[in-house]
């Protein structure tokens, strides 16, 4: 069955839709069946999810598979919670084994089971409040998944989130419940190159060489190219080559903003994509984020905003205090502009990649350059 749209945004359909990533999924997959854990790290929107989500699919023959992002968790409890209502109750064949099983591990801690009417499906919820208790759970988590006696394939997605949380050794506490517990492999990813490449490879982290590292690459331009080309023939449209080359060079090759820009085109009706329909939708797409990026400029303490203006205008720089950037800009000290730097990259708003530092967001580069070239 045909998608509605072949260029996804979000979500996972089926190896049909996804472009590539042939040798990266090949790795993984022999990482897990091996039982060697894996870190998978790359910029924002870059893939990693439909990534792992495509390793999933497959993998769901032979596996029990769960995935977690814990971005927007912010201490022990909050992971433990969200690790905790993510398995429990997964690894039964029935709801009475379901029910005597977490009676048993986790009496203490009073679950709240539920039973769904309409798909027989049993769940959990745990409500962890105190480190003590998180730390009580986290141990019964992995005993229940131990006494399972399953397959199990965990993805912990943004997992450099952990190193920020306010308790002390959680590292620690993780690594030896992964090592302990030996029929789960573990499938690590992060956005934070800094920080997850730091948990691996600082020899006094607890986590240091405990993975194979995966760097996420941009996909390659002449794969895509063809990937997006196939998609608009099969369902009667026509583009050019050269003007897929566009495409990509004006999303600098970014994932999501490729996906999304060829989701736009393939919705517009036109049955040509011509390279005036492109750019037409191209002015499009910034002109409907243009609130939200006037919104960055208000918000965004004067020299920060001069700071990411700059390094837009430059499509990216590699000496950040050069003195020759920083007249031609009309930037105050090497010192200001460092503590900005800093500011932006916590914000999200600039990465290092390449070499050298730019925008994560190519519609916000785009409209700055539009704007203020």
């Amino acid at each position: 069955m045909k998608s509605s749209n072949p260029f996804l945004i979000t979500g996972y359909a089926s190896p049909k839709y996804f472009c590539d990533r042939e040798v990266e999924t090949k790795k993984i997959i022999e990482a897990i069946k091996n039982s060697r854990n894996l870190t998978l790290y790359s910029l924002r929107r870059i893939g990693k999810t439909g990534l792992i989500q495509h390793v999933f699919y497959k993998l769901k023959k032979e596996y029990e598979l769960f995935y977690l992002d814990i971005h927007s968790t912010s201490n022990l409890a909050e992971f433990t919670n969200a690790l905790g209502n993510s398995l429990i109750g997964k690894l039964d064949s029935t709801s009475s084994k379901f029910v005597k099983k977490v009676g048993e591990i986790f009496s203490s801690l009073k679950p709240a089971i539920s039973f769904d009417p309409l798909t027989g499906n049993t769940t959990v919820q745990l409500s962890i409040d105190s480190q003590a208790e998180a730390k009580q759970s986290l141990n019964k988590i992995f005993k229940y998944i131990e006494s399972s006696g399953e397959k199990v394939v965990i993805a912990i997605d943004e997992f450099q989130q952990i190193a920020l949380y306010p308790e002390k050794n959680i590292e620690e506490l993780l690594r030896s419940h992964i090592q302990k517990t030996k029929n789960i492999s573990f499938l690590f990813a992060g956005s934070s190159k800094h920080l997850i490449t730091q948990m691996f490879t600082d020899k006094k982290r607890p986590f240091y060489q405990s993975t194979e590292l995966m760097h996420l690459e941009k996909i390659d331009g002449q794969k895509y190219t063809r990937f997006i080309l196939k998609h608009f023939l099969e369902y009667g449209k026509t583009i050019l080559t050269e003007d897929i080359k566009y495409i990509l060079n004006w999303t600098k090759n970014h994932t999501f903003f490729v996906q999304y820009v060829c989701n736009k085109l393939f919705s517009s009706g036109k049955k040509n994509i011509s390279i005036e329909v492109i750019k037409h939708t191209l002015y499009g797409i910034l002109k409907e984020n243009e609130d939200s990026h006037n919104q960055i400029k208000r918000l965004l303490p004067k020299n920060q905003w001069n700071l990411l203006k700059a390094i837009s205008l430059e499509d990216g720089i590699e000496q950040i205090s050069a003195q020759s950037f920083i007249n031609k800009h009309n930037l105050s000290s090497a010192s200001s502009v460092t503590l900005a730097l800093k500011a932006l990259v916590h914000k999200g708003l600039v990465t290092f990649y390449d070499e050298k530092y730019q925008l994560e967001n190519v519609f916000l580069l785009r409209w700055i350059e539009r704007e203020f070239k």
